[in-house]
């Protein structure tokens, strides 16, 4: 890799060494919100293909994942699972939001993929507020 010296150009199409490691940059990246991951994204869209390029996990990779993000949440909520009745998404509770089939969830999550978050209002509400639907 190449080094370049303060003031010194670099030559088109050449790589240069970062004194950072990946692990740094990772670090970075889990602390970006949403839109700045986003903004990462458009900044060096080489990411976004080498995700869907990505080897496929295992079946096991993919429980031992799923019990991890379920352990992380579960302590986030201070070991207390939301209430059934908990407004979920949109105008759906928790529980009614199990309660639909496969398909139905997937129909919803495709339509919400569709949402550009940064043009949503953001509300301040109190921990125990309901929804007014």
């Amino acid at each position: 890799m190449e080094r370049l010296e303060v003031g010194e150009k670099r030559r088109p199409g050449s790589t240069f060494a970062l004194p950072v490691s990946v692990e740094q940059v990772a670090v970075v990246i889990k602390q970006m919100g949403w839109a700045e991951r986003q903004r990462l994204l458009k900044l060096v869209p080489e990411l976004r293909q080498a995700t869907i390029q990505a080897p496929s996990r295992t079946p096991d990779e993919i429980h031992v994942a799923v019990e991890r993000v379920q352990a992380e949440v579960m302590q986030a909520l201070g070991g207390q699972p939301l209430s059934p009745t908990e407004p979920f998404l949109g105008d759906l509770t928790l529980g009614q939001y199990r309660e639909l089939p496969d398909e139905d969830r997937a129909r919803l999550w495709d339509e919400w993929a569709g949402i550009d978050l940064e043009e949503l209002e953001e509300l301040d509400v109190q921990p125990d507020a309901v929804s007014a639907g």
